[in-house]
């Protein structure tokens, strides 16, 4: 077998291992039909794979649960091939799911990218949120914000965890509000599962369940010059930039394609050369919130 195959390999190999690591540190379990989705593995390679990982890297790291079905991390779990950043959860899950070779979520030597802060998201919070949503189960925590800085107590019945691009939220019930809400991990603490309290479903969260399509197009505030090169910039036809989306993903895909959300930023051409088009105004308008 020819070196650089044998090398490839290896980074495929070690891919599945920090795979392993992230999905049981942050979502606090792991199977093998999860590994088998991921990398198209067979069953025993991933089982060979789980084992060897405990073996060879995070010795007695992860106990097999019967009741589960599934693999979770001791007590006392430390990540060994990742640093415990959610980011690199983040980037595992986006660099898989977008690329038909694994092995292409390797460094490149050429290649970099700007990494956004972590923010101070604890993989606890994050497992009892995922935990919560599979079973159904309303959670309770802490919850901070610019507006109640030193913490207000809520229960919620989460249903999505939302990375935008520069947070990572909770798309959740709040039985506090009645109302469906998105809430940010890093300003969550003392979070866990609530017995007994009725789970409220999304199938009511219309502005989950309903989405919505408008355009983009350059800001008119630029040159003719300046124009035709963003047109160019987002492959847009006749000028515009179709986007479809949920309802409650709105602004945070604003935010992503830089966006003014506020009408006087549109001035700002150059910080700003996306815009909303005039007939989609109105109805993107209404979707739009406050961040907090």
């Amino acid at each position: 077998m020819p070196a650089q195959t044998q090398e490839a390999e290896k980074y495929e190999v070690l891919l599945r291992y920090r795979a392993i690591e992230l999905i049981a540190f942050w979502e606090g379990r792991l199977n093998t039909p999860r590994l088998i989705g991921l990398f198209g593995v067979s069953r025993q390679q991933a089982s060979k794979d789980i084992k060897r990982y405990c073996d060879n890297y995070n010795h007695d790291a992860l106990v097999y649960d019967k009741d589960l079905k599934a693999y979770k991390p001791e007590s006392d779990f430390k990540p060994v091939l990742s640093q415990g950043h959610i980011n690199e959860y983040m980037d595992m899950l986006t660099g898989l799911i977008s690329q038909s070779k694994p092995g292409r979520v390797v460094d490149h030597p050429y290649i970099t990218a700007v990494s956004y802060p972590d923010r101070a998201i604890q993989a606890k919070t994050v497992r009892v949120l995922l935990e919560a949503a599979r079973k159904d189960q309303v959670v309770s925590l802490i919850y901070t914000s610019m507006n109640n800085p030193e913490g207000v107590k809520r229960q919620l019945s989460p249903h999505r965890l939302i990375y935008s691009g520069f947070r990572w939220h909770v798309r959740a019930y709040c039985h506090e509000r009645q109302s469906y809400r998105d809430f940010n991990l890093s300003r969550m603490s003392q979070v866990e599962a609530v017995k007994g309290e009725a789970f409220v479903s999304d199938q009511s969260d219309d502005k989950w369940q309903q989405t919505i399509s408008f355009h983009l197009m350059p800001n008119p505030n630029l040159s003719e010059a300046q124009q035709k090169l963003i047109k160019k910039d987002y492959a847009m036809t006749r000028g515009k930039l179709k986007l479809t989306t949920q309802q409650a993903l709105v602004h945070y895909t604003l935010q992503r394609y830089q966006v003014p959300i506020e009408d006087h930023l549109e001035k700002e051409a150059i910080a700003y050369p996306l815009v909303v088009s005039e007939l989609d105004k109105a109805k993107v308008h209404e979707l739009l919130f406050d961040a907090s």
